[in-house]
C-alpha cells in the first residue's frame, strides 16, 4: 500500500514576493556598476535575464504583457526614454514563449545562457534600429557602437544568466507542479 503525499499549492503571496523580489534585485543590479561585472562600461541586462526566465515557460500573451511592464520599468530606470527597451523586451518574451510552446528550447544550465545570449543580440540589435529610425546617430556610428555594446553586453548576460535564470525557472516549475496536484 502506497502512501500518496498531497501537498498544497505554493502560497500565492510567496509566488508574488518571489516575483517582485526577483524584479526589484534585478532593478537594482541595473544601477550598480562593480568592478568585475562589466565590459567596456558595459553591465549585463538583468531585466532581459529575468524575461527571459519568465517567458521560457509562459504562453505568448501573458509574456508579451509581462514584456511591456518590464520595458517600462526599464526605461524608467534610464535617463532618456527615446529609444526604449519595450520593443525589443516584447520581441525577446515573443520568441522566447513561442518557442518554447514548440519544444525547440530546453531549461538546463547551458541552454539558458544560449537563450539568454541570443536574446541579449535580439533586443540590442532593435535598440540599435531605433536609433536609426529616430535620427539619434549616424549609421556609422551605430555600427560601430551597436558591435561593442551587443557583444559586450551578450557575453556579461549569458554569463550571469544562471544565477539569475535557473532558480527562477525551477522555483516557477516547481510552483506550476504543485498548482496541478
Amino acid at each position: 500500500m502506497s502512501k500518496k503525499k498531497f501537498s498544497k499549492p505554493v502560497n500565492p503571496w510567496l509566488n508574488g514576493i518571489i516575483i517582485f523580489g526577483s524584479l526589484l534585485v534585478c532593478s537594482l543590479l541595473l544601477l550598480v556598476r562593480t568592478p568585475g561585472m562589466t565590459i567596456l562600461g558595459f553591465s549585463p541586462q538583468w531585466l532581459l535575464m529575468w524575461l527571459v526566465a519568465w517567458s521560457i515557460k509562459r504562453n505568448v500573451s501573458i509574456a508579451v504583457l509581462v514584456a511591456i511592464a518590464v520595458g517600462f520599468l526599464h526605461d524608467s530606470l534610464m535617463v532618456s526614454a527615446v529609444p526604449s527597451h519595450i520593443p525589443g523586451f516584447v520581441i525577446v518574451a515573443w520568441l522566447t514563449a513561442s518557442w518554447r510552446q514548440q519544444r525547440y528550447l530546453q531549461e538546463d544550465f547551458i541552454s539558458l545562457a544560449l537563450i539568454v545570449f541570443m536574446m541579449t543580440l535580439v533586443a540590442e540589435t532593435v535598440m540599435a534600429i531605433q536609433y536609426l529610425l529616430f535620427g539619434l546617430q549616424s549609421l556609422e556610428n551605430i555600427w560601430l557602437d551597436y558591435q561593442q555594446i551587443a557583444l559586450a553586453s551578450a557575453v556579461l548576460s549569458s554569463l550571469w544568466a544562471p544565477l539569475v535564470c535557473t532558480p527562477l525557472v525551477r522555483w516557477w516549475d516547481q510552483v506550476r507542479a504543485l498548482d496541478r496536484q
